[in-house]
């Protein structure tokens, strides 16, 4: 039994070093990104592809399996919360071009303050997200998003107010 014990103690010990080197991460990323506020917290493996065009404000938590591509600008407010395996992508291929150059346009990310990007969600180029907002899972934001409310669906539509 104590041997038990002290193994679960160490097994819990292993499992905190594990969150340390996620804090280290977010120390890291936070001296590249264009601007890091406080208190940026990640909670597992994410990918972030361009980060000095990332601007994140403070108390910015970003679960595992994220991913993030800045090449167009992103810019998170305060208190934003980015669920696991959630996509924000700034850059999408200009169908114009499609069939002779394959170009791809750039277009900023904003995201307000108290926002919730729910598991899986999909935010694509150029879309402006409101203060106090909860993006529900699997949702996929085509369009702007209105401050105060709860989008969920593909495209994500409105279905309440907060």
């Amino acid at each position: 039994m104590e041997l038990y014990i002290d193994m679960n103690k160490f097994f819990l010990k292993l499992h905190q070093l594990e969150y340390k080197w996620f804090d280290l991460k977010a120390f890291y990323y936070s001296k590249i990104f264009g601007h890091c506020g406080s208190k940026l917290k990640f909670w597992g493996p994410v990918y972030i592809k361009n980060p000095r065009k990332l601007h994140l404000g403070n108390n910015v938590s970003i679960n595992d399996g994220a991913y993030i591509n800045a090449l167009g600008n992103i810019k998170i407010g305060n208190d934003v919360a980015i669920s696991a395996g959630a996509k924000l992508v700034s850059t999408m291929l200009d169908v114009e071009s499609f069939t002779t150059r394959k170009k791809h346009v750039n277009k900023e990310i904003l995201i307000g303050n108290n926002v919730q990007v729910g598991a899986g969600a999909i935010i694509l180029p150029g879309i402006v997200v409101g203060d106090n907002v909860i993006i529900g899972a699997g949702s996929v934001v085509t369009k702007n998003v209105i401050a105060n409310c709860v989008v969920l669906g593909n495209p994500a539509k409105k279905i309440r107010d907060l």
